[in-house]
């Protein structure tokens, strides 16, 4: 028999490959932090001047995760451009993380939408009003 793939189909292969071989490398980190003896601080002095971050709290924080961003009103509401939003940004939990593999993203897999006023400012009009405007906030992520 003859099998042909085409270099998508190898490409989509090799992606899952390393897919895998990023959650296993994860899962060996994650258990040799266990084997690891803890420090009662996570942050440690180094010749008594800086404070070291250790691994294992870096690696808890660069996690795929929720966490509170200040983003622009604008990047949510790209058509209100013409308009000045006071304040300019606006607190949301949104996902953030880093894996480690490019084809990977942290995405959220849940989400709900929050309703914040501010105050909309129309130079053209010279005038302003309060408004009520609605975000997209994250409340669990994935890779």
């Amino acid at each position: 028999m003859d099998y042909c793939l085409d270099l998508s189909t190898v490409r989509l292969a090799l992606a899952v490959e390393m897919g895998y071989l990023t959650a296993l490398l994860q899962i060996v980190a994650a258990l040799q932090l266990n084997i690891l003896p803890v420090q009662s601080s996570s942050l440690v002095n180094v010749n008594n001047s800086a404070k070291v971050m250790l691994f294992q709290e870096v690696w808890g924080k660069s996690f795929c995760r929720t966490i509170e961003k200040l983003v622009e009103v604008v990047q949510e509401y790209p058509g209100e451009v013409e308009h000045i939003f006071s304040p300019a940004c606006v607190p949301l939990v949104r996902c953030a993380g880093c894996c480690g593999d490019e084809n990977l993203e942290c995405h959220p897999t849940l989400t709900s939408y929050s309703t914040m006023q501010l105050l909309k400012i129309k130079p053209a009009e010279q005038g302003q009003e309060y408004v009520e405007m609605t975000f997209v906030e994250h409340k669990a992520c994935e890779y």
